[in-house]
């Protein structure tokens, strides 16, 4: 059967996200709590100041300390996880935010992936409440499920990204094995519009609604 790899890359502050490791928790919750395929959660400490107490599970569950974020970025924090679960063999590779909440269509998605006749050059993002742009906007699945440019201004945002594990060999960005852009002024923002050029196809799966968390004020309060 399918095996999913769920790549978080997650950060707890005072100053830049005192409520990291709660919104982590929320999310590693609702993936055990609705995900029906065999998965692995790698969750990718990007420099918390504190420490992730959690014990990893070789089938299940595995943390990756990134001791240097300002070197690395958010990008190179995903790659990380990333290399680790194509190491691994896993055939769905998702890259996540931290502050989301799964429900059942999460199924749909990893299914749309597995099915779809781009799946070996193309990346994949659900719907949400908040996602910066209006095609990936909704307060429920829409359950449509169309191609975007993936130019500026027509890309996927970088809260949920999903990929065969063919399309990150086939679109390998240096040689190192980085599937995102390991350039400086792609580390913290500007990617999405990066990996949308370099990968053939980029599809919008209506069929999937993840909720973000941060972009309730009241959500914040945690």
């Amino acid at each position: 059967m399918v095996k999913v790899a769920f790549i978080c890359v997650f950060h707890q502050s005072e100053q830049h996200r005192p409520n990291g490791f709660e919104y982590l928790n929320k999310n590693i919750e609702s993936i055990f709590t609705h995900c029906r395929y065999p998965f692995k959660f790698f969750g990718v400490d990007n420099e918390s100041e504190d420490e992730f107490e959690v014990e990893n599970n070789s089938d299940y569950l595995q943390i990756i300390r990134n001791n240097n974020q300002k070197k690395t970025g958010t990008t190179g924090a995903w790659n990380m996880g990333i290399k680790e679960a194509v190491k691994q063999n896993f055939d769905i590779i998702l890259a996540i935010n931290d502050d989301l909440i799964f429900d059942d269509s999460i199924n749909n998605f990893i299914e749309v992936i597995i099915n779809h006749p781009y799946k070996d050059n193309c990346i994949f993002g659900p719907v949400s409440n908040n996602p910066n742009n209006l095609y990936q906007l909704a307060e429920s699945p829409t359950n449509k499920i169309f191609e975007i440019s993936g130019e500026p201004k027509n890309e996927l945002n970088g809260f949920v990204q999903g990929m065969t594990r063919d399309t990150i060999l086939n679109n390998i960005f240096d040689e190192e094995g980085n599937f995102y852009s390991s350039l400086p002024e792609h580390r913290w923002g500007g990617y999405e519009v990066e990996i949308g050029k370099r990968v053939d196809h980029s599809i919008v799966v209506g069929s999937c609604f993840v909720y973000q968390l941060k972009q309730s004020i009241e959500d914040d309060k945690l």
